[in-house]
C-alpha cells in the first residue's frame, strides 16, 4: 500500500503547528529585547491577524505603551506575517 498521501497530508498540518510555534518565539524575544521582560512563548498565541498574550496586568499595560514598536519589529523579523494588534 502507498501511504505517501497520508504522510503528505500530516506534514501539511505539521509545517503549520511548526510556524506558528516559531511566530511565538519570535514574539517573546522581541518583547524580551524591548521591555526586558521574560515572556514564555507558551503564554503567547498566534491567531492571524492578532497576536493574544496571556500574563499579569502590569505586564499587559507594559506591552500595550510599547505596541506600535513591537509590532514594527516584528514585522521587520517576520515579513510574512501581517500582525495588526496584540490582545
Amino acid at each position: 500500500m502507498d501511504y505517501n498521501h497520508i504522510k503528505d497530508y500530516l506534514n501539511k498540518f505539521k509545517e503549520i503547528l511548526f510556524s506558528n510555534e516559531e511566530k511565538s518565539r519570535v514574539t517573546a524575544s522581541v518583547i524580551e529585547n524591548i521591555l526586558s521582560i521574560k515572556i514564555e512563548a507558551k503564554n503567547i498565541q498566534i491567531k492571524q491577524p492578532y497576536i493574544y498574550i496571556k500574563a499579569s496586568p502590569l505586564i499587559r499595560n507594559e506591552i500595550m505603551i510599547k505596541k506600535e514598536l513591537i509590532l514594527k519589529e516584528i514585522l521587520t523579523l517576520l515579513p510574512e506575517c501581517n500582525f495588526k494588534d496584540i490582545r
